[in-house]
């Protein structure tokens, strides 16, 4: 794997470089991460990570502060899995940026209590766009919501890049892997499972969808600790709000605190 320490460094090769399939990441890699990079490698491209962690896309200071770098762990699981090529830039990357505005579905979901996120999410990925000149890029649909956000930025825009969204990889006990699950305890991990519990819940009973179902999980959470930020059943593509499973698949999504740690989760649930 060819690491990249700036820009610069890699624009001098970029030149000799096409077709690449990226995978954008912010460092503190997991299984969910290997799973992007082994989709990656299924199209017998070169395929190209970034580690940044982008401040534009946190609104709370001491969360960007405490971000988790194991830089260290990341070069050996990027490694393993085959990634071709690796770029660490620093905070030069954000000189004289331009900043995209996020269209009014990034005011739902998580950006109803993160003003600004998708914008920042939005301007340092068009900013790597430029920079790297993808044919693929690869997101996991464990940010929902970013997901559907990028691809239709990458459609507005008419850039030549195909969007292929992963599947949400698990622990055992169901919870989403995630970059954060490392400031659990075991035993918070363990309680952290019980959002999957609450998606698989609400599938299970969606010929009965409802705002009731919808509470009943709600205070099912918070009473185990959560601090719910949202628990939304909405359209896939519009991302607003819905309960009428049978004329289409919906997603449920789902955002919660548990002892300050912020955790996501989804569920599409398939049309009656």
């Amino acid at each position: 794997m060819k690491i990249y320490n700036s820009i610069d460094e890699f624009n001098q090769i970029k030149e000799n470089l096409s077709n690449l399939v990226y995978v954008p990441t912010m460092g503190n890699l997991h299984y969910g991460h290997a799973a992007l990079i082994d989709t990656a490698k299924q199209f017998d491209q070169e395929v190209i990570a970034t580690i940044y962690i982008n401040k534009l896309q946190f609104n709370d200071k001491n969360d960007y502060l405490n971000y988790p770098k194991t830089l260290d762990k990341d070069l050996e699981l990027l490694k393993q899995h085959g990634c071709n090529h690796l770029i660490l830039p620093d905070d030069s990357i954000l000189d004289n940026i331009k900043t995209i505005k996020a269209p009014s579905k990034a005011n739902k979901l998580c950006g109803l209590n993160r003003p600004g996120h998708f914008d920042g999410v939005l301007t340092i990925l068009n900013k790597f766009f430029s920079i790297i000149n993808p044919s693929i890029l690869i997101l996991g649909k464990k940010d929902y919501q970013q997901f559907v956000l990028v691809k239709d930025f990458i459609n507005d825009k008419n850039l030549n890049i195909n969007t292929i969204g992963v599947e949400t990889i698990r622990e055992r006990n169901g919870l989403a892997y995630s970059s954060r699950n490392t400031l659990l305890s075991n035993n918070n991990k363990s309680i952290a499972s019980m959002l999957y519990k609450v998606l698989k819940d609400i599938e299970l009973n969606k010929d009965v969808l409802s705002n009731d179902l919808l509470n009943t999980q709600i205070k099912y959470l918070t009473s185990n600790g959560f601090e719910l930020d949202y628990l939304a059943v909405c359209d896939t593509e519009s991302l607003e709000q819905s309960l009428d499973i049978c004329k289409k698949d919906l997603l449920v999504a789902i955002a919660a605190k548990l002892n300050n740690v912020r955790l996501i989760d989804n569920i599409v649930l398939t049309k009656l």
